[in-house]
């Protein structure tokens, strides 16, 4: 079965510290990766090209990436994709024209991609399967329109979209309850199937005492890890607001702590750049010189050691649709202090394999990382049960099994 991936601002060769990389981009490299098992399907995985990166790039047997040219050959932001659709589109077509003629079905990542996919479906007569990994409506509650966003054009798609997919695949319950409260899609016509983690890969790695030498932490500090791109919406800035609070609390009992936090890459866009000026603001405003380290682009291997050696991993989100990251520190045996607002309620559980806690209440989310922090044998049981949730539910083999599943009912309802 053939099986087009279309996600125009998303890269699932993205690098790290890129912009638009993160999570979205790991769940499409590694969901066609595990679809594209011997025996199996066949994805193509269409995104637009920029920076000189090459046209195609190979995940697996048949299995690729192919980058679109359309819109010039600079970075566009996902906010600014509307215009650049159409062209894209055009361009899929001429790139791999027979392909896309024989393809099953077509799967469309974000709004940008749903659109474009949407435009494939109604080309081909092909069913039309969406995910959004997010959705406008939620995040503009949390994160409000700076005039930079472009909510409303979002917005406006996401209904188009959903109202003409054949069906929608939602990361979690939470999703699924929005998608029909707040966009009016009918339940009967939503999956709900997780996100994943390469189990075999994230798994603890590395040399922890090497990782905090680097940093010169002390053998009691307890070290802080939270990872991701440069984007306001992250809440990087929440976290550093919290941590006085866990800093007082820690010091009442003895206890010191450490906070690595994403510095970005060499080149900032202005956007990143915004975010960092913020952080090294709030930094000097609370105090946290000598606590906090903004460290620089993480290979793939440090980033794994960091994982291991964190005694605790953080997702201060205002909301987060799902939260990979979070995952991939609970595949290395690292417990999780996550945001209580979108998905992260149905991966971690309070008291089991970490804590949940509202961001936007400053003392309420150092009080919960502090009260973590104190108990290395507690945080260590919490690490060992995180990884074995890890392993049993979020492998990428089950999540391929589960989405391959939504395809055949799919192709099995089309029109003859």
């Amino acid at each position: 079965m053939r099986i087009a991936f279309v996600s125009p601002h998303s890269d699932p060769f993205a690098e790290p510290g890129e912009p638009d990389s993160g999570g979205q981009c790991v769940y499409e490299h590694r969901l066609a990766e595990a679809l594209a098992k011997p025996g199996e399907d066949s994805v193509r995985v269409y995104t637009r090209r920029w920076g000189g990166k090459e046209p195609f790039r190979a995940i697996a047997g048949e299995t690729g990436v192919l980058r679109i040219d359309a819109g010039g050959g600079e970075f566009v932001r996902k906010e600014d994709m509307a215009p650049v659709l159409a062209p894209f589109i055009e361009e899929m077509w001429h790139r791999d024209g027979s392909w896309l003629d024989g393809a099953a079905l077509f799967h469309g990542h974000y709004w940008d991609g749903g659109a474009a996919a949407l435009m494939a479906s109604l080309r081909t007569g092909r069913p039309l399967v969406f995910t959004s990994h997010s959705l406008g409506r939620e995040k503009r509650d949390r994160v409000p329109e700076d005039g930079s966003l472009n909510y409303a054009l979002r917005i406006g798609n996401e209904h188009r979209i959903l109202a003409a997919a054949d069906r929608v695949i939602a990361l979690t319950e939470m999703e699924k309850e929005v998608l029909g409260r707040r966009y009016g899609v009918d339940e009967a016509k939503v999956a709900v199937v997780p996100g994943g983690v390469d189990t075999a890969t994230y798994r603890p790695t590395g040399d922890p005492a090497q990782v905090r030498a680097r940093y010169g932490l002390e053998e009691d500090e307890r070290l802080v890890f939270t990872t991701g791109r440069l984007d306001p919406r992250k809440g990087y800035d929440l976290l550093l607001d919290a941590a006085p609070e866990a800093e007082r609390q820690l010091a009442q009992n003895g206890v010191r702590a450490r906070f690595l936090l994403p510095g970005g890459g060499e080149e900032l866009n202005d956007n990143e750049a915004r975010v960092r000026a913020d952080m090294e603001q709030r930094i000097q405003e609370h105090g946290l010189d000598d606590r906090v380290i903004l460290f620089p682009h993480l290979g793939f291997d440090d980033l794994l050691a960091h994982y291991t050696a964190a005694d605790l991993f953080v997702l201060p989100s205002p909301y987060e649709p799902f939260g990979l990251v979070a995952v991939e520190a609970m595949a290395c045996a690292t417990p999780v202090l996550a945001t209580c607002h979108g998905g992260p309620p149905e991966i971690v559980e309070s008291g089991a394999d970490g804590d949940l806690a509202d961001p936007n209440d400053p003392e309420a989310f150092g009080k919960a990382l502090a009260e973590l922090l104190l108990d290395p044998s507690h945080l260590a049981a919490l690490g060992e049960r995180a990884q074995t949730k890890a392993r049993e539910v979020y492998d990428w083999a089950s999540v391929a099994r589960s989405v391959r599943e939504v395809y055949r009912q799919v192709l099995a309802e089309a029109p003859g």
